[in-house]
């Protein structure tokens, strides 16, 4: 009995310990994803973390724009929304005692907002730095897909990609005011990054590319693929950015 005292004792001191992983930028107010990132490839930019068990459910936090005054442990910031342990975030930025964190399901949807910081831990991978890691169908809600396939060099990647925005609309879909992006190209791997350019006549270097080229960063991250490009890539409101779950 007092050895089981000692065991409960010690898991309680090490879900103290809750974050030690990277620290990050102050987020004016958590918003979509990528919209307050500069350079995805930034060790910095972005972290992996996973709900731990300090409780059964985690309900995300609602952001300012949504109730005023939040985030914050009132009632009125909670939102209907809710990971469980186990389930695998992306964070990328902090306020005070919370965390802005992103979560993609199987099926691509994402769900976005604050979450406590003593309900994550920091989740430390080795980086995915060959490229059959990469290869697949990967998708981000319900109008972004990316096709990624091993290219002509050992370590490099076909990238080919359909976003439009609209689609989901059937008011739009019936006005024929749906806008589409695509991607294409072949661009080599960095360890767990890659970016290109897309110039009139092929694949561009990302540094090399035009800020009026499309220009795209790409990032693996635990189940993730992290995608930000400059809104360069296809017709008005058309983005690539987002975060991707493996299709098939």
């Amino acid at each position: 009995m007092g050895g089981g005292s000692k065991t409960k004792a010690a898991g309680i001191l090490l879900l103290g310990l809750v974050w030690t992983g990277p620290s990050f930028a102050e987020s004016a107010g958590c918003f979509h994803f990528g919209y307050e990132i500069e350079n995805l490839e930034a060790a910095s930019a972005v972290s992996l973390a996973r709900i731990n068990d300090r409780s059964p459910r985690v309900n995300f936090v609602k952001r300012e724009v949504i109730q005023k005054g939040c985030p914050s442990t009132s009632a009125a910031c909670k939102d209907k929304a809710y990971l469980v342990p186990g389930d695998e975030v992306v964070i990328s930025g902090s306020r005070g005692e919370f965390v802005c964190a992103s979560y993609a399901g199987r099926t691509g949807a994402l769900t976005e907002g604050w979450l406590p910081r003593d309900a994550i831990s920091p989740v430390q991978e080795a980086p995915v730095e060959r490229r059959e890691g990469w290869i697949g169908q990967w998708r981000s809600g319900p109008e972004q897909t990316i096709v990624l396939e091993g290219g002509a060099a050992q370590n490099s990647l076909k990238i080919k990609g359909d976003a439009t925005w609209g689609a989901s609309d059937p008011g739009r879909v019936a006005r024929g005011a749906v806008n589409v992006g695509e991607l294409e190209g072949e661009a080599p791997l960095r360890g767990s990054a890659l970016s290109f350019g897309m110039g009139e006549n092929g694949t561009l270097p990302y540094t090399e590319a035009d800020e009026s080229d499309c220009r795209v960063q790409m990032r693996r991250l635990g189940p993730y693929l992290l995608v930000k490009d400059n809104n360069m890539c296809g017709g008005h409101n058309v983005t690539f950015t987002g975060i991707y779950r493996r299709a098939r």
